[in-house]
């Protein structure tokens, strides 16, 4: 069963950059980290220096040779739960994917790391 990703769940763009989501809705916490709702993983970026960057995108433009990190992400198109919402949002979970947005790469794609938790599963 997947897991519910929580505050500090960690993402990872197709290229290795991994990002720590900063926040949770506290409505729902697990193992005292609010659980993350669709919505809540968009926006985060991948590129060194932002906010929650562990390890950033090591993308290089082939075109340029120059870098060019995935700058963000958009809403998961998978792995949001069937069952389990809070405030109307569902929560992701750990099988939760979407786009990384990179412009030197249409097919960037960001997955989930780590769901920050190991309490807590449930079916989709």
């Amino acid at each position: 069963m997947p897991l519910i990703l929580v505050a500090g769940a960690k993402i990872q763009c197709t290229h290795a950059g991994i990002a720590a989501i900063p926040s949770g809705d506290e409505r729902l916490t697990i193992g005292g980290n609010g659980a993350v709702t669709a919505g809540m993983e968009a926006g985060i970026s991948f590129a060194p220096g932002s906010p929650g960057v562990l390890t950033p995108c090591p993308f290089t433009d082939p075109k340029s040779d120059s870098p060019a990190p995935c700058r963000g992400t958009q809403a998961a198109t998978a792995g949001k739960s069937g069952i389990l919402s809070v405030g109307g949002a569902a929560v992701l979970l750990d099988t939760a994917t979407g786009v990384a947005v990179n412009t030197s790469v249409p097919t960037a794609t960001w997955t989930v790391a780590d769901a920050g938790q190991q309490l807590f599963s449930v079916d989709s």
